[in-house]
């Protein structure tokens, strides 16, 4: 079965629902390592993993009422043993309680035949369940590794993507935050929602082309909303508004990550190392702490 452009791009995904607290908090701020550094730029960690005080890093987000990983669905026609996170995008219109309930409407927004893999865009919003407001708006893009082809050279099949998330400065970095991983920690993230076996079973990841299991996407990209918390606490008045990642390189659990940061007028441009090799980099923006 073979990826069918209008019935995947029409599919209507049920509304998903979570009630949350402070355990998810907890385990969410584990799952992205929090905890592990020595490093004193990020000491105030505590309060990501203690409930007294608690608070939700906002990247937590993207785990809240999620579908889980739909794309294992036969009916779906994708090879989903072969598809990888390509970028997320995440909108933050309002801080994350660190306990409440959600609601989450998901749409296929964008694909893309790019043989020979396909890319497929995600949109969900995340709403506060009892009064409607919207929390955040994610954007994920998924490589789809053995689906390309699938137009047939017709171009209406293949949708234009969002624009590229900006290259990074062409000066060296302003600062540098090494963040430590454990070597289970790709296991501990999965218990907060994406349960693909990539990111567990060697023989999986084998399958997808991977000397052995690697690190989520997402996971990363908690990781940086953690390395973002320094500049953040430098900044009264400001939270984080927005914050984009393109996925390179796989990350391995159990080495640590550099995340370099070049400060910009309006937030940070950032990259993400990993023993030598480029494995991400994005955009973050700020927002005021009054911002609708």
């Amino acid at each position: 079965m073979a990826l069918d452009y209008h019935r995947l791009k029409s599919h209507v995904f049920e509304a998903e629902r979570q009630a949350y607290g402070e355990d998810d908090c907890i385990l969410y701020a584990l799952g992205v390592g929090a905890g592990l550094a020595e490093d004193e730029a990020l000491g105030e960690e505590t309060r990501f993993i203690y409930e007294q005080s608690l608070r939700a890093l906002p990247a937590m987000a993207a785990v809240l009422a999620y579908p889980g990983f739909w794309m294992r669905d036969p009916r779906h026609g994708l090879d989903w043993r072969r598809v990888v996170h390509g970028e997320q995008r995440m909108r933050f219109v309002q801080p994350l309680p660190a306990r409440g309930e959600v609601s989450c409407r998901m749409e296929v927004s964008h694909i893309a035949d790019k043989r020979p893999g396909a890319f497929v865009v995600t949109r969900r919003t995340l709403s506060d369940a009892a009064t409607g407001q919207d929390l955040a708006i994610i954007e994920q893009l998924n490589i789809c590794r053995g689906d390309g082809g699938y137009s047939g050279g017709d171009a209406a099949l293949s949708d234009i993507l969002p624009a590229a998330i900006p290259a990074l400065p062409a000066v060296p970095p302003d600062e540098v935050v090494v963040l430590p991983t454990s070597r289970n920690q790709a296991a501990l993230y999965r218990l907060n929602a994406d349960r693909n076996p990539l990111h567990v079973d060697p023989a999986s990841a084998r399958l997808a082309g991977y000397a052995r299991p690697i690190l989520h996407g997402a996971a990363l990209l908690g990781m940086v909303n953690r390395a973002l918390e320094p500049s953040l606490r430098r900044l009264p008045g400001l939270r984080l508004g927005e914050l984009d990642l393109r996925f390179l390189a796989p990350v391995y659990p159990g080495q640590p990550v550099a995340v370099l940061l070049w400060h910009l007028p309006e937030g940070l441009a950032l990259a993400c190392h990993q023993d030598g090799t480029v494995c991400a980099q994005g955009r973050a923006a700020w927002a005021t702490e009054e911002e609708q």
